[in-house]
């Protein structure tokens, strides 16, 4: 860590942060060493500590601009699975939403961001597709395809009641 990523903390954040410390010893028994290894490290103002109270903390973030885009996708996705469910049933494994590349720097954050979305926030159950949890790991590089077929999405006004022949243009699109 150079100089500028340094984590310095004021007496009242460390007194804060201390009081939470003691907390979480209380509520978790099981992880009380590590929390009053940490409390120690902001009581004492270790300050080459101070990341490892962190530690839990992505460094990676993701922008309001950024958490759209994967809604917009999950969005058109919902669109294409109710169009395609109720009414023409085409069978084509590029209509399910396959999720983003988790080994891909840029893509795995949107792999979180959709998972958050969909399992923890119970948005775009239907991207289930009859499963418990949405994996939401494609394992290849999906954001250039996604975002081609968004363009078509958009161009055909966002809609969410597609015809077979726009479903099959916004999947053509990849």
């Amino acid at each position: 860590m150079d100089n500028k990523d340094k984590i310095t903390l004021s007496k009242i954040e460390r007194l804060i942060l201390s009081n939470q410390y003691r907390i979480l010893e209380g509520l978790y028994p099981e992880d009380a060493d590590r929390y009053q290894e940490n409390r120690k490290a902001i009581e004492e103002g270790f300050e080459l500590h101070y990341e490892d109270c962190f530690s839990v903390l992505s460094e990676e973030t993701l922008t309001s601009e950024e958490c759209r885009e994967v809604i917009d996708i999950l969005s058109m996705y919902r669109a294409i699975t109710f169009s395609n469910k109720e009414t023409y049933k085409i069978e084509n494994y590029n209509l399910k939403f396959r999720g983003f590349d988790l080994n891909d720097e840029y893509e795995s954050k949107r792999v979180m961001y959709a998972r958050y979305f969909i399992n923890d926030l119970d948005r775009f159950e239907e991207l289930k597709y009859g499963k418990i949890y949405a994996d939401c790991n494609s394992h290849s590089l999906m954001m250039d395809k996604y975002r081609k077929m968004l363009e078509v999405w958009k161009k055909l006004g966002c809609k969410y009641e597609l015809s077979k022949s726009e479903i099959q243009e916004i999947v053509k699109a990849k």
